[in-house]
């Protein structure tokens, strides 16, 4: 009996590590086609549910469009953080409250994403997607235009949009 458990453990493991290779060439095929192929592959390599999660282009594409979620609400976090140093000049907290209020509505209209992809309205993926962009394109011209000495809130932006334009990739290519 410990034999057999041992050999059923031992084709578990096999067959999981195929079944992972399998993901990986097909992550790896998606991300190729984007603008920065590595981002792509370890934004949704690195996920936790990208093991034994991804094993359909629609899930990959959910975890793409969570990839970008977490970054928005981490950097959601980071200008909140901002937001609290006393003294700041206005012009500058301006910036920050619209970037603040931009990133809140990214989380949002990425987890409408996932709703959408989940019914697999793909046009709407595309919207929502479109919509993220276009809020946090908000935020870096507010930067350049009012406060563009946070560098670190300009290379937060600059993720965030290379990982939505990703998501956005994955979701074309499901619909061509």
């Amino acid at each position: 009996m410990n034999h057999f458990a041992g050999a059923l453990f031992l084709c578990t493991v096999l067959l999981s590590s195929v079944a992972g290779n399998a993901d990986s060439a097909m992550i790896s095929d998606l991300c190729k086609r984007s603008d920065d192929p590595k981002l792509c592959l370890s934004s949704i390599t690195s996920r936790p549910e990208s093991g034994e999660f991804a094993d359909t282009s629609n899930q990959i594409e959910i975890i793409a469009i969570s990839a970008a979620s977490a970054n928005a609400s981490s950097t959601s976090a980071y200008i909140k953080n901002k937001l609290g140093n006393e003294g700041l000049e206005p012009a500058i907290e301006d910036t920050l409250e619209d970037c603040q209020k931009n990133y809140q509505d990214a989380v949002e209209q990425l987890d409408d994403s996932i709703s959408a992809m989940l019914a697999n309205a793909h046009a709407d993926v595309d919207v929502w997607l479109n919509a993220a962009i276009s809020a946090i394109e908000s935020c870096g011209n507010a930067l350049e235009s009012r406060a563009g000495d946070d560098a670190e809130l300009f290379q937060r932006n600059e993720l965030f949009l290379k990982l939505c334009k990703n998501a956005l990739m994955i979701n074309k290519m499901l619909t061509s």
